[in-house]
């Protein structure tokens, strides 16, 4: 475990202390500023292992901790799962799935070894998790495409299988929240549906049938389920959607020129003060793949930062090209967080964070010697 202090690299965002005199018959003045700088925690990896970046905004200190010494995450992991607290890294090896579960926080780990075993059965889509269990989407019988979950209590060790839907012609990465798990895929008929499991019951509770309509899917800053569904366009429509209930809370229509992936979407899209903030794709060729913006649903605003612009200030400043490959909106502070990525030499690989205002400006730019990849919701 390391520490950095000290270590940031400020640009030019007017953050200076005035001391103001007055005279007798004046009562000083007191500088109540605070740092706007949001605290944050990022996973990412270079050729080395794999990294958590701690960042405290208040003292505008970090802390280092190398996973892939501390919790044997390897470089090799299949994907990043977090439910609350606790990061489950999927990890396959000699045809078992096996994983690591690490509060983030405390840093306790757990270790589920050889949980699931391929086989001639069934074909594994994916792998997700709740508090206490992990589900296993896959193809039964293998070749066939009838979408299932296996699910497994980490607790009680039993297994169970849940069938979701018969011949469906895809699916979709999953997204749990309080009970619930969110299942995208696309049936035999070509239509978008979005099935809903009590993972308390381990039941189907319902099925949202999108028609032609792709639904993406996040989890709200107010810990309910946002769906962005539209048909490949640039008309939308938004739905918030009440977690117990699965009633909807807030509907909107949207104007934007950019398309949403069906299934979960949750490093691409927040929404919170009432507007989406999203990541942008630019038109290629470009400099830059992503960049950050928002729609204000109230004034029916929609304001793409010039991410061109600071990444190109970024680059100047560095001396090398980078690529953008993390986004998070950080409410508290309004303000954008990027994660950038250097591939300095075939064998070094870096980058970096970048906090920017809702304006476009340029707060911070802080090193780091891995390459982000996911902001930890916090």
């Amino acid at each position: 475990m390391k520490s950095y202090k000290g270590l940031l690299i400020p640009f030019w965002f007017g953050v200076f202390t005035l001391l103001l005199s007055c005279s007798n018959d004046d009562e000083g003045i007191e500088d109540t500023s605070v740092s706007n700088f949001p605290s944050y925690s990022v996973i990412g990896e270079n050729f080395q292992g794999v990294f958590q970046f701690n960042y405290d905004g208040l003292d505008e200190s970090g802390q280092l901790i190398n996973l892939t010494e501390e919790n044997n995450v390897l470089r090799e992991y299949l994907t990043l799962r977090q439910v609350s607290e606790t990061l489950t890294f999927f990890i396959f090896s000699a045809g078992k799935f096996s994983a690591v579960q690490r509060n983030y926080i405390t840093g306790e780990t757990n270790f589920v070894n050889e949980f699931y075993t391929d086989s001639n059965e069934r074909s594994v889509i994916w792998g997700a998790t709740s508090e206490s269990q992990i589900f296993m989407a896959n193809y039964s019988p293998r070749g066939s495409t009838n979408f299932g979950v296996r699910i497994i209590d980490l607790v009680t060790q039993e297994e169970e299988d849940l069938i979701v839907d018969f011949d469906v012609n895809n699916v979709y990465q999953p997204l749990y929240l309080n009970g619930r798990l969110f299942l995208g895929y696309m049936d035999s008929n070509s239509n978008h549906k979005l099935a809903v499991v009590d993972t308390n019951l381990n039941t189907l509770i319902r099925t949202f049938d999108f028609g032609q309509f792709a639904p993406s899917i996040f989890i709200a800053k107010d810990k309910n389920i946002g769906i962005i569904s539209g048909n490949n366009s640039s008309d939308y429509s938004f739905t918030l959607y009440d977690i117990s209930s699965l009633e909807p809370i807030q509907e909107e229509s949207l104007i934007i020129n950019r398309f949403f992936s069906p299934g979960a979407i949750q490093t691409q899209a927040e929404f919170a003060n009432n507007g989406l903030y999203y990541l942008n794709f630019y038109f290629q060729p470009s400099p830059i793949s992503f960049g950050p913006a928002y729609y204000d649903f109230v004034q029916k605003e929609n304001t793409i930062i010039d991410m061109v612009s600071i990444a190109q200030e970024v680059q100047d400043e560095i001396g090398i090209p980078l690529e953008i490959s993390a986004f998070d909106y950080e409410e508290e502070s309004d303000t954008f967080l990027v994660g950038y990525t250097t591939f300095e030499s075939p064998d070094l690989l870096k980058g970096g964070i970048l906090i920017i205002s809702r304006e476009g400006e340029l707060l911070l730019r802080e090193a780091l010697d891995f390459a982000p990849d996911y902001f930890i919701r916090q």
